[in-house]
């Protein structure tokens, strides 16, 4: 199933979308689980989970997508269904937030203020999203005996 990824992080200046994935590859590494995690992030998760309650449950199935609040960063993964939606919330959250936003599939990276002069956009989205799931339908053709 395709699922249209976020990763959302601390940062204190600005940087290249290339910084940006050096950066999220460190903070993924290692034991992300109990230990406390990065302060920085709070008023991030506190915008998604006041606009998501259902965010803070405990039933993943419940969930509208994926928020997985980890030690120094949050996942989001989110339906290709509900990105157009989902995307600018969660990326004027951070950017008013103070964190910033990769989005590996278009190569992008939102900054937050005073870094950026707004929230990353949705530009090019729906040709991301439409050109993955052309590439799933094919690989399931083809994996499909004839």
């Amino acid at each position: 199933m395709l699922i249209y990824d976020l990763t959302v992080f601390p940062v204190d200046h600005a940087m290249t979308v290339e910084e940006a994935i050096a950066q999220v590859d460190r903070l993924a590494g290692g034991w992300q689980i109990g230990l406390g995690r990065d302060h920085r992030l709070d008023a991030f998760i506190g915008h998604v989970q006041e606009r998501w309650p259902e965010l803070r449950g405990e039933r993943e199935n419940e969930r509208p997508f994926e928020f997985d609040v980890m030690r120094h960063h949050v996942f989001v993964g989110i339906p290709p269904e509900a990105v157009e939606r989902v995307l600018p919330a969660i990326a004027e959250a951070a950017w008013t937030s103070g964190v910033a936003v990769l989005d590996p599939q278009r190569q992008v990276v939102g900054l937050p203020a005073p870094f950026a002069e707004g929230p990353l956009g949705t530009d090019g989205v729906a040709e991301v999203i439409a050109a993955t799931e052309a590439e799933e339908k094919a690989d399931e053709a083809a994996d499909t005996p004839s």
